[in-house]
This record gives C-alpha cells, sequence and structure tokens, in this order.
C-alpha cells in the first residue's frame, strides 16, 4: 500500500490541477478520431484524427519529461507512448487507452447537434468519445504528472500509450505495434470505462468475442407463388422457397440455444444471462433487385457471440455449428440446401494472472476514493464487451481495467463522462504507480 502521506499530496495535486485536465480532455474529444476501418467509413476521407489525438498526448507526455515515441504502422493513425523511466528496483507498469471512437451515427439525435462539442457542464464532459476512452488515457497522463509535481520518483518504468485501433479489432496498427516495438511490463491497466454495473470497477477478466454469418439459400419465383410454395397441396419447392423463411427457422434455433446459455454459461464476475449469441445484422431478398416481389433467394444474419472465459472458442463454435445443423435437418429444403456458416473473427477472453495488479488496483482505489461517492472497495467484475488487455496479456504483460465512463453510453448518442470519475480515477492511477513501482 501506498505511503499515506504520499497518498494525500498527490490526491491534493489531482484537485489542483482537476480544471486543467478536464479541458484538456475537452480537447481530444472535439478531435474527431473515427476509426477510418470502421464499416461505412470512407478511410482516405476519415483518417488521419487518430493520429492528431495521439500527437496531442505525446505532447502532454513530453511535458513530464518521458521519453516519447510517435510511430503508426499506417500513416495519419499514430500511436504515442511515454516512457518515465524509473530509478531502478521496482516493477514496471504500462498505462494503455485507444486514442479511436466509433461513428456518431445520425448528429441529428445528438442534443445541441454537435456529436464532438466537447462541451463541459457542471458535471460531466460531453461528445464521442469522451467515455470511450480519452477521459481514462487523459487520466492516466495526469495522474503521471500528479508524481512529477509533487517530486515523486518511482523505482520501476511507467509506460503512458496512447494507441489506434481498439475498435476494429486492429490491434496490429495499435497496441500489438507497441508490444513488437518493445514496450512490455510486469503489469498492465488499460483505462478502459469499467462500469457498468458500478463506476470504477476493477476488472481482471473479460470474455470472447466470435463474429459468424449464416445463410441460407431459397429458390426465387414470383411473390404470388408464396402460398402455392408452401402451403398444403401446393407445388412446395419444385415452385420456389421463400429464403427469409428458413431464415427465421435458424434464428429460432439460435435464439433457442441463447436461452439455454443463459442458464447454463456462468461465471461470478459476470451477471447471469451474459454470454449471448446476438443477431446484429440481417440482410435477405432476390438478388440484384430488392424488392418485394420475388420470393427470396437468400438470407444472411450477422452474429456476435460473447462467450464465457472458460471456454475453448473451438468448442463454442462446434456447439453453434452442431445446432444450426439439427435445426436444418427438421427441414426437407434445408436438409438438401444446408445453412453455409462462415466464422469470421475470434477476439479472446482476457483471463490474465494478475491477482496482484488486481489487488493492487483495489488498494488504490481505496485510498484515493477516500471522501468520494466512490469511497470504499470498489466492484471486482468481469468487463462486459472486449478490450486491449487481451493483446497484453497473450504477450505476456498481465492486463487489467479500470477507468472513468460507462458502456451503457459508449456507442450511444450523447455520449459523456461524469467529472468526479476523472478526477477519481486519475488518482487512483497515480496511487497505484506508487504502490506497484515502487517509490524512491
Amino acid at each position: 500500500m501506498a505511503d499515506q502521506d504520499l497518498v494525500t499530496r498527490v490526491t491534493k495535486a489531482v484537485d489542483a490541477f482537476a480544471p486543467e485536465m478536464i479541458d484538456a480532455l475537452a480537447e481530444v474529444v472535439r478531435i474527431p478520431s473515427i476509426n477510418p476501418k470502421y464499416p461505412g467509413q470512407v478511410y482516405d476521407d476519415v483518417v488521419g484524427g487518430e493520429g492528431k489525438v495521439s500527437k496531442v498526448f505525446a505532447r502532454h507526455y513530453e511535458a513530464l519529461g518521458a521519453t516519447v515515441d510517435l510511430f503508426a504502422i499506417e500513416p495519419g493513425r499514430e500511436n504515442a507512448v511515454g516512457v518515465v523511466k524509473g530509478a531502478g528496483g521496482g516493477r514496471s507498469l504500462i498505462y494503455s487507452g485507444h486514442v479511436d471512437v466509433v461513428p456518431v451515427g445520425d448528429a441529428a439525435n445528438w442534443t445541441g447537434g454537435d456529436p464532438f462539442s466537447g462541451k463541459i457542464d457542471h458535471d460531466r464532459v460531453w461528445g464521442r468519445g469522451a467515455t470511450d476512452m480519452k477521459s481514462g488515457i487523459m487520466a492516466q497522463a495526469f495522474a503521471a504528472r500528479a508524481l512529477k509535481e509533487c517530486g515523486i520518483s518511482l523505482k520501476g518504468d511507467l509506460i503512458l500509450e496512447a494507441v489506434v485501433g481498439e475498435e476494429v479489432m486492429d490491434h496490429e496498427c495499435g497496441v500489438t505495434a507497441t508490444i513488437k516495438r518493445g514496450y512490455t511490463a510486469d503489469a498492465a491497466i488499460v483505462s478502459e470505462p469499467s462500469s457498468p454495473p458500478s463506476p470504477l470497477a476493477v476488472v481482471p477478466i473479460s470474455p470472447g468475442l466470435l463474429w459468424f454469418s449464416v445463410t441460407v439459400a431459397g429458390k426465387s419465383s414470383h411473390s404470388s407463388m408464396r402460398g402455392n410454395s408452401f402451403r398444403a397441396g401446393g407445388d412446395g419447392a419444385s415452385v420456389g422457397v421463400n429464403a427469409i423463411d428458413k431464415g427465421v427457422l435458424i434464428f429460432n434455433a439460435l435464439r433457442q440455444l441463447e436461452d439455454e446459455w443463459g442458464l447454463t454459461k456462468q461465471h461470478p464476475l459476470f451477471p447471469h444471462g451474459h454470454f449471448s449469441i446476438h443477431p446484429g445484422v440481417v440482410v435477405g431478398g432476390p438478388h440484384g433487385v430488392m424488392v418485394p416481389f420475388f420470393l427470396s433467394e437468400f438470407m444472411t444474419i450477422d452474429y456476435c457471440v460473447w462467450y464465457s472465459p472458460v471456454d475453448n472458442p473451438e468448442d463454442v463454435k462446434k456447439q453453434i455449428d452442431l445446432h444450426i445443423h439439427r435445426a436444418a435437418q427438421l427441414d426437407q429444403w434445408l436438409r438438401e440446401h444446408p445453412p453455409v456458416v462462415d466464422w469470421k473473427m475470434n477476439w479472446p477472453a482476457n483471463t490474465p494472472d494478475a491477482d496482484e495488479i488486481t489487488a493492487t488496483a483495489v488498494r488504490a482505489h481505496e485510498q484515493a476514493a477516500v471522501g468520494s461517492r466512490f469511497a470504499g472497495a470498489p466492484d471486482v467484475v468481469g468487463f462486459a464487451a472486449v478490450e486491449d488487455c487481451t493483446w497484453l496479456t497473450l504477450a505476456g504483460v498481465p492486463a487489467i481495467s479500470y477507468g472513468p465512463g460507462d458502456l451503457r453510453v459508449a456507442h450511444a448518442d450523447d455520449e459523456y463522462v461524469m467529472i468526479d470519475e476523472v478526477v477519481t480515477a486519475c488518482k487512483t492511477f497515480a496511487v497505484a504507480a506508487m504502490d506497484w513501482c515502487g517509490v524512491v
């Protein structure tokens, strides 16, 4: 546990420059840093915003006296790394977060009309990226500033990172690129928004994510032949088969499996029912002419599967494949024209050996949050989604997450972050660095 006198000094320092930190956060929120690879974006029209934000963080790191490395795998998509070199004899720590954000959707749905306003009111900062997750990166940078202004030198290295790519799982351009460049440590804390269920939770584990599509084929005919194609006494499949009807059979079968998961797949750090099979995109119709005057020739459903961190993803795939196969065997057309399943991506679960850094984060929060509405021990829970912790852990850096913000407003209209969460997180990051790295 960090020395209480030092904790008091750094927390007072954070309180003193908190308005400046919030202004700095608003500055980076005002920079549109939409990931140029996000579906629906024109890469050349969007690229460059991530790099602009990283350059702002690089300036903050330089002001600390850190050794700064600003580099890009793709032009305009710079990562910023600042190394605050320790005196020696302590453990090293990475503080990391991603600067890319998701698109804003319909700007007309945003109060005030500007999704990148960076507006500051009495208790929050508004704008895309405020929660997810520029506030966390800024809190980490200002935590290092608090240590510097208090004259506190760490024994171990503190590595500050602002990386690109996370929103489309492009870790090779972001956090993995920093690892390959040689930035590793004894542990890491990624400042993803760690609510729900409660603000500023400590998150030592995350689920895995699978993306797959299932496509069923039909047989086109005039839409007036619908009754003739499936009612008793009609000509059946010889005249036509509506693919959407067959796709709904598969949809219902997977929903049945999802309901079963709600009872059978449980984990002590996740709420019951969290592990799910989400049908996120549905496309179907006649090929080439998307009008309802034909029996549909195809239906494709894209699914996002949130699987338990204790599950083997290959076993999850096999279970889903088998369930689809069994459902198809109950229908004559699908037996003869089986659904086509395309597994597109796996983001592995984060299951680090991280008891020590988790305990450090819990202690640091308890010391830093005294007198605030976050006082007391933080909840220790599983992360609702996936994040860059996975890639750090797989590279041998046990990584957990803790940060201001709420996933329920991330990716949503009118995204915001609460100012007192940013301030308390900043204090926690400063205290955790002292505890973990050691103080000279």
